[in-house]
């Protein structure tokens, strides 16, 4: 049996004397445990290689149902190291980009995310041992507990709880850095995407947990002619997937009589380097880029209706004191006259007073909303900041030396309005600037205030050679399919391009390259055209929010519960046995 424990080994034949050779089982356990730890990162990386770049999404189910072999027959403390090993492997290697920023930001990282699936290892003991096997067979010893045969009922409860306990785990982790979960190897998979219409990121993570525990469960318990068993299981995971057919066939079908109005959107994508403390010249020189490939698209016979900047094209502010703002300014006129027949949403550093009432104004990363004039007519201002990019947590607590060595000179203030842009006639977009695109409750809520479209302004250029731009793409997927809008995103350097309502990606900017188009970087600037429907229907996700985690959550505290009653249970029956009462075996509760 897979990862199952070493029966006692004895080497040598009998000695004359009839004395009993000594039991070697002590010098091959520790081999074992190597071992086992070894096929834990192992089975990290093969969820590693599920995601971008490799993208063989289906390995998401082999990784999860190694981590869930590896560690199902240790104790607590092993189990969750099982767990972290895993997450190492799988942290490791697939935020191997964060090199770019500074080579040993990976190896700080990875030890912290490792933590949950840890977590969620650490609980599988418990299952084994306290719901799955009855206390008084429990009491018998260990012969008893390995011949009880574990009815299918318990099976199917003990792997909804758990793939619930690991989607409560991967939200909670969500206000930190939900990024690279289990619903990112699915992003290009056009039949479990539209799952995300109904219960979000989080449903198609349900599924494939749900899967892959499936597979662990029916390795691990098989009858006495080595057949797979768990046949309950597997109906219920089929039955799952049947749905999930059943809802993308319906989605699909209303989502092709959806859009009735095609909007014409300029996009440029300058490819500028990461100039975060640029110089006058280096700045200078990132705004010459966009206006003069802004100037291209103003010029065409057609016109665009709407021209977008990605986010702090220009790493100067357009409102600063500054000769280069001044010029920033000047070129925005150039490009917005009186009576231009577009308008323009750009990325740039802005300002807003102070949070609390205070005289003094700090710095924002917003999009401006500028009409011909030009004139301000909207703005959004990054709700959800980048940690230690954009402001340090904690800050006020933590020692002097640290934020000398983290701090990158800003605390950016944050948003609060969710509220959509008219960018046009009949057009409410939803904004949300690089890191943000991320996160669902964003998009969600600014698709409950109207929005029709979804705008992601992005500048990737902190990560110029690695896989972080694609694996930033795959969430504005997620977003497009979750709240059935369509999704036009615009990067400074790459993943400019339009994302349908069902996740297809419908059309990119050209630029050079043999890469797959989504991915290849340049610099370019183009007109996408882009299907909005001017009054969508909210999706279930977007009406009901993460439901399916509060739903996981209960599931899982219900499957604790249950473990801890029989605890409880167990205990009272030893105390019984110990004073003089009815030995386990002779009650009938030894056969529930």
């Amino acid at each position: 049996m897979i990862f199952s424990r070493f029966s006692p080994l004895r080497s040598g034949a009998a000695p004359d004397d009839g004395a009993m050779p000594p039991n070697e089982a002590g010098r091959i356990a520790p081999y074992r445990r190597w071992l086992q730890l070894a096929a834990a990162v192992g089975g990290g990386i093969i969820f590693s290689l599920a995601l971008p770049p490799v993208n063989a999404g289906i390995l998401v189910v082999a990784a999860l149902a190694i981590l869930t072999l590896t560690a199902w027959d240790r104790r607590a403390p092993e189990a969750a190291l099982c767990g972290w090993c895993w997450g190492m492997g799988w942290a490791l290697p697939s935020f191997w980009w964060l090199r770019e920023i500074h080579p040993v930001v990976p190896f700080l990282i990875a030890p912290v995310l490792a933590v949950w699936p840890a977590v969620w290892t650490a609980v599988l003991p418990l299952i084994r041992r306290e719901f799955l096997i009855p206390p008084a067979v429990r009491l018998k010893g260990e012969a008893a507990e390995q011949a009880w045969h574990v009815p299918d009922w318990k099976l199917l409860i003990a792997a909804a709880g758990l793939a619930g306990w690991w989607i409560v785990l991967e939200y909670s982790r969500s206000t930190m850095l939900p990024w690279n979960n289990l619903s990112t190897a699915m992003w290009r998979n056009g039949r479990m995407l539209p799952l995300a219409a109904y219960a979000g990121q989080y449903g198609i993570g349900f599924l494939l947990a749900l899967t892959s525990v499936a597979l662990a469960f029916s390795i691990r318990f098989r009858n006495e002619r080595k057949r797979l068993r768990a046949v309950p299981i597997w109906a219920a995971v089929a039955l799952t997937w049947l749905l999930t057919e059943l809802a993308a066939a319906g989605r699909n079908t209303a989502l092709t009589q959806m859009p009735d109005r095609l909007v014409r959107i300029g996009v440029v994508q300058g490819d500028i380097s990461q100039r975060r403390n640029a110089d006058g010249t280096q700045a200078r020189e990132a705004l010459d880029t966009y206006l003069a490939l802004s100037a291209q698209l103003a010029a065409l016979p057609e016109k665009p209706e709407l021209i977008l900047w990605p986010e702090t094209a220009v790493p100067y502010p357009l409102k600063a004191d500054h000769p280069v703002s001044e010029a920033y300014r000047r070129g925005i006129a150039e490009l917005l006259p009186p009576g231009a027949p577009y308008s323009m949403l750009i990325g740039t550093i802005d300002f807003a007073p102070q949070p609390g009432g205070a005289s003094k104004y700090g710095v924002t990363n917003s999009a401006l909303l500028l009409s011909p004039g030009p004139v301000e007519i909207g703005r959004f201002d990054k709700i959800h900041r980048v940690p230690f990019g954009e402001y340090i947590p904690f800050r006020r607590f933590l020692p002097e030396w640290l934020v000398r060595a983290i701090d990158m000179n800003r605390d950016l203030i944050p948003g609060a309005d969710y509220s959509p842009l008219s960018v046009m006639p009949g057009v409410r977009a939803g904004v949300a600037i690089c890191f943000e695109s991320v996160f669902p409750y964003i998009a969600r809520e600014e698709a409950r205030r109207g929005a029709n479209l979804l705008i992601v302004l992005s500048n990737d250029a902190w990560y110029p050679t690695s896989a972080e731009p694609e694996q930033h793409l795959a969430n504005a997927v997620l977003r497009a399919v979750e709240t059935g809008l369509p999704v036009i995103r615009c990067g400074n350097n790459g993943g400019t391009l339009v994302i349908r309502p069902d996740g297809r990606i419908d059309s990119v900017l050209p630029t050079p390259g043999t890469e797959r188009p989504e991915i290849r970087r340049g610099r370019a600037a183009g007109i996408l055209n882009v299907p909005v429907s001017t009054t969508p229907a909210l999706t279930f996700y977007t009406r009901h929010g993460d439901w399916l985690v509060v739903l996981a959550g209960t599931g899982a505290a219900a499957l604790f519960a249950a473990a801890a009653g029989n605890w409880l249970r167990r205990k009272r029956l030893l105390a019984e046995m110990q004073d003089g009462n009815q030995p386990p075996g002779e009650r009938t509760e030894d056969h529930a």
